[in-house]
């Protein structure tokens, strides 16, 4: 339980109100303090996030692809442009293959239910 400093209780979801309200940036650690969500504080994923998303995600998250994540790309679900954050739950990983073409107008794709991208071309 947090506190204030005259010892009174604060909730969590209080503390990051005011911090909101203030400015402050949350930021989530690992167990070696390394920052893991950025929130808009930056636009590059950080070696602590992406050690924990390529460990989280193996492989080129493409359907069907398995080309290992430590030679994929770093891709934000949400565009850093559009206000998109750098946070791990907002990150996927994908090969140079597959994050070009989730860039490309001629192509829509859909999140499934387990993490996986599925490619459709437009027709």
């Amino acid at each position: 339980m947090l506190t204030t400093e005259g010892e009174e209780p604060m909730s969590a979801s209080e503390a990051r109100r005011l911090a909101c309200q203030a400015k402050i940036l949350p930021a989530v650690l690992d167990g070696r303090g390394r920052v893991l969500d950025l929130g808009r504080s930056a636009r590059l994923f950080q070696p602590a996030q992406r050690v924990a998303i390529r460990l989280r995600d193996h492989t080129c998250r493409a359907e069907g692809c398995t080309i290992p994540a430590r030679w994929c790309h770093l891709h934000h679900h949400d565009p850093w442009s559009r206000g998109g954050t750098t946070d791990l739950d907002r990150a996927v990983t994908l090969c140079a293959h597959h994050h070009q073409r989730i860039h490309d107008h001629a192509y829509t794709h859909e999140r499934m239910p387990n993490g996986d991208i599925r490619f459709h071309r437009r027709t």
